[in-house]
């Protein structure tokens, strides 16, 4: 989507449906960490590309991510206090004695 990619270099194996060009979403599995050629060690080589150029990821700037308004932000908000609360709480021990 707008015109950004990804490359991955030195990797042993592809995940599981992962073949060149297919679109991945965020938290797939893609690949699996590997050596290749004169490589000093198991790594993934990562880069990306905005419209077909190389860039610095460190250096572009991402799409912005939709913000939460009425109905939604406030069931967000109710979600998230929730969850707060069953964080705080003591955790539950489930040990057989």
């Amino acid at each position: 989507a707008n015109g950004f990619q990804t490359a991955y270099g030195h990797m042993s194996r592809l995940g599981t449906g992962v073949r060149d060009g297919i679109k991945v979403r965020q938290g797939q599995v893609i690949g699996f960490v590997g050596s290749t050629g004169l490589s000093s060690g198991p790594h993934v080589h990562f880069e990306v590309l905005v419209n077909s150029r190389f860039v610095d990821p460190l250096q572009i700037e991402v799409p912005r991510e939709r913000r939460l308004t009425g109905r939604q932000l406030a069931e967000f908000q109710k979600e998230r206090t929730r969850m707060d609360e069953l964080i705080r709480r003591a955790p539950v021990s489930s040990a057989v004695r």
